[in-house]
């Protein structure tokens, strides 16, 4: 009988298997046919004991580390806000890049036919990187607005309940 296992491994990923050293087999013209699957044969119960689950209790932490924080404050959604604004920024900045490497490749393929496709590619990266940064921005002026709507809707709760004792 094997050691005991802990269930939290047991979806673990291994490492890809290398390849045996060798040729690879070339690529076919077509698709090739799958072969018929023989029905496997089922395979015998385990012998031994039932295995016993790992110990549990309340004072085990989760198999994720501690346990969540599902809580937020307006700080928190003001920084997410900040966090999506640097990622626009960063995301904007990479127009200057690639116009250069665009160039510079344009530049060294001269008379090459794929030239024209360089200007198309760029064009693509240019209604890409707008479309990231319009969302990065929405979803900032949201976190933004939320922030906002959290901090009215503590005020207005604690006028509510600010004479609730007297």
């Amino acid at each position: 009988m094997s050691d005991p296992v802990d269930p939290r491994l047991s979806y673990a990923k291994a490492p890809n298997p290398t390849p045996a050293a060798g040729p690879s087999p070339a690529p076919s013209p077509g698709p090739t046919p799958d072969p018929d699957p023989a029905p496997a044969e089922p395979s015998p119960p385990p012998s031994g004991p039932e295995p016993t689950p790992s110990p549990s209790g309340p004072n085990l932490p989760p198999p994720w580390g501690t346990d969540p924080d599902v809580g937020v404050s307006s700080s928190f959604l003001r920084g997410c806000g900040e966090v999506c604004e640097e990622a626009s920024l960063t995301v904007w900045k990479t127009l200057g890049e690639a116009q250069d490497a665009a160039e510079d490749l344009a530049r060294a393929a001269h008379g090459w036919g794929f030239v024209q496709s360089i200007d198309d590619m760029h064009g693509r990266w240019e209604a890409l990187n707008e479309e990231m940064r319009g969302r990065l921005n929405t979803a900032s002026d949201n976190f933004r607005r939320s922030a906002d709507a959290y901090d009215g809707n503590e005020t207005r709760t604690a006028r509510d309940f600010s004479g609730i004792y007297r």
